[in-house]
């Protein structure tokens, strides 16, 4: 499910998985790397760490401060730098998980993403694709 709020676009799913699991996908910078397609990924997931996140030929890695990183359930991360899509800086990626029968189901909202900005619909589809990758990551997939 996707949906958009004033201040927000959110998206939902769930994933064979525990939320350690998808915790460490989110905090590992080897995991982030696999699953988002980055060239690399360096720092630090946990929380006060910075993530830096490189795709393709960038000359500027993308810096994900992480606000919070509490294990196994909440990922907080605020874009401090953001070459390829300069209207992510100041907005927040939330991941939230909880158990949900025999896997777990991904909360995630980023706060600021918001329809008015001129990357929504395309950031919406990235997110929806990469989103799912997280669950085809740490399912082994």
């Amino acid at each position: 499910m996707r949906t958009a709020t004033a201040n927000s676009y959110t998206k939902t799913l769930t994933a064979e998985t525990t939320a350690e699991e998808v915790f460490h996908a989110l905090t590992d910078p080897g995991a982030i790397t696999a699953w988002w397609s980055a060239a690399s990924v360096t720092g630090s997931g946990q929380t006060g760490g910075e993530l830096h996140i490189t795709f393709g030929t960038e000359p500027e890695p993308t810096v994900m401060r992480v606000l919070a990183a509490h294990r196994p359930d909440m990922v907080i991360w605020d874009v401090a730098a953001s070459p390829l899509v300069p209207d992510w800086v100041g907005t927040r990626p939330t991941f939230t998980m909880t158990p949900a029968g025999d896997g777990c189901r991904l909360d995630f909202a980023h706060h600021g993403l918001i329809p008015d900005l001129e990357c929504f619909d395309r950031c919406a589809t990235d997110w929806g694709h990469f989103l799912v990758r997280i669950a085809d990551h740490v399912q082994g997939r």
